[in-house]
């Protein structure tokens, strides 16, 4: 009785359809554990780039967003206080130029920490303009008690490291001398920038940076002040207006944006530079971008943004309105392979479905160590694409590592599967896998539609090569 029990068990186990279903089913999914593992690589040596670029720009020069001119008055105010005596502070009223015309050209070039490329830029800009007489009055500021003598003109940059040039600015044809640190940081409380940071993501337990992820940060911190200025002539009384200019010379890396704080602000930038990003709260009037070179311009208007040409203290954050460019390395790899990574369970499965149905056509099993090598040869994939992609780029990379693997697993099918001929099928299914995720990857906008109808197309395919197959009368 025992030795027929013993039997029918080791013949269930042979040749049970549903025991090898569940088991290939397992090794499928344990397989996604070395997946997820290599895509714990790949998010690590994305981290690792930006590493390596944000430690090119700490040397050279952090992104740059350049605020001002901006003129600003002291002025004497009292007040009362709780022990009834009479104090004076002093306060600042801020007043932003009539008109900002600013022409620049960015000269961009690219630096390597190892294996990885950061693009740095050296820019030259020219700034002219003009202010309208100040208007104290309409900040109900009594003019006895300001300070005409103390006004001055500041400009907000945040990585002072970047300035390359003594910068003098021609106030009404009088060169003054810039000098550095702003006297209150009302306006130019440090600067914000759209910039590149990593949100958290976990694979295995561990946590990495994801660097798709853009998200708006102070460069210099919401209670610094960075940038340079100069005391300037201002009288009460006289002149209808002051006009000014000056020209800075500035280093920095992957954007450059500006302030829009004229009432009319024109802005005309060039760089030999071929994939530029526009972004920030405006987009550009005109633009011409070619494999080679770029242009733009800008044109807005006060009212365009969520601040007036005056105030007094620090009421406005004007660096919400900042606008600019963004110098792009076209790298991707990994994002590509990250996203490639997320097909491993359709190729294992399919791949694994193919060597069922051998299986059931051939009368031939296959022993669960082999599916486990064949799967292990899968997920070898996304390592050898990862790693060639940093030193070849992406496209090279997938189609040495696909080539790699398919011919690894079509010269051990040879082993597995019955004839030539099945090899041979194996290995044009495996091609046309990975062709089908390549496709995906390249089509971004149309990537869920397009695999959304590969995958129907697949499991229809199995579904009509399988409808006669009596799966009862399989395990006889």
């Amino acid at each position: 009785m025992g030795n027929l029990e013993n039997s029918n068990f080791n013949h269930f186990v042979r040749y049970s359809v549903t025991l090898r279903v569940v088991v290939i089913g397992i090794l499928a999914l344990l397989l996604l554990i070395p997946v997820g593992m290599v895509r714990s690589v790949i998010a690590e040596r994305d981290y690792t780039r930006q590493n390596a670029i944000a430690e090119i720009s700490q040397k050279w020069g952090e992104e740059q967003t350049v605020a001002g001119p901006v003129l600003s008055i002291p002025y004497t105010k009292f007040y009362t206080n709780e022990k009834e005596q009479r104090v004076s502070v002093t306060e600042y009223a801020h007043f932003l130029p009539d008109e900002l015309v600013v022409a620049g050209n960015v000269d961009p070039e690219i630096r390597s920490r190892g294996i990885f490329d950061a693009v740095v830029y050296r820019s030259d800009l020219q700034f002219s303009g003009r202010f309208e007489k100040p208007d104290m009055d309409a900040l109900g500021i009594d003019t006895a008690y300001v300070n005409w003598e103390d006004a001055f003109v500041s400009v907000g940059i945040p990585d002072m490291r970047g300035i390359k040039n003594e910068v003098a600015l021609a106030w009404n044809g009088v060169e003054h001398k810039f000098k550095p640190g702003v006297e209150t940081d009302d306006v130019l409380r440090g600067g914000s920038s759209l910039l590149r940071i990593p949100s958290m993501k976990s694979y295995d337990g561990r946590i990495y940076h994801d660097p798709y992820y853009e998200a708006e940060l102070a460069m210099m911190g919401e209670n610094e002040s960075s940038g340079i200025s100069v005391p300037v002539s201002i009288t009460g009384n006289g002149t209808e207006g002051y006009s000014f200019a000056f020209d800075l010379s500035l280093n920095g890396s992957q954007s450059l944006q500006y302030v829009p704080l004229g009432r009319t602000t024109k802005i005309e930038l060039s760089s030999p530079w071929g994939t530029p990003s526009f972004g920030g709260a405006f987009l550009p009037e005109e633009h011409e971008v070619t494999t080679e070179k770029f242009s733009a311009s800008w044109e807005i208007l006060d009212l365009n943004r969520n601040y007036p040409q005056s105030w007094i203290g620090n009421k406005y954050n004007v660096y919400s309105s900042a606008f600019g460019v963004n110098l792009l390395i076209p790298v991707d790899e990994y994002q590509k392979s990250t996203r490639s990574a997320k097909y491993a369970l359709l190729i294992i499965t399919l791949t694994f479905m193919m060597f069922f149905f051998s299986e059931i056509f051939n009368k031939k099993r296959v022993h669960p160590i082999q599916y486990l090598l064949v799967g292990l040869a899968l997920t070898l994939f996304y390592s050898l694409l990862i790693s060639i992609s940093e030193v070849f780029g992406f496209d090279l990379a997938y189609g040495i590592s696909a080539a790699a693997t398919i011919g690894l697993i079509t010269v051990y099918s040879k082993a597995i599967l019955p004839t030539s001929r099945m090899v041979y099928f194996q290995g044009l299914i495996l091609a046309f896998l990975y062709l089908f995720v390549y496709t995906i990857l390249q089509l971004e906008d149309y990537a869920l539609l397009a695999g959304s109808i590969g995958l129907f197309v697949i499991l229809s395919t199995v579904m009509y090569l399988s409808r006669k197959i009596d799966w009862y009368a399989v395990g006889e």
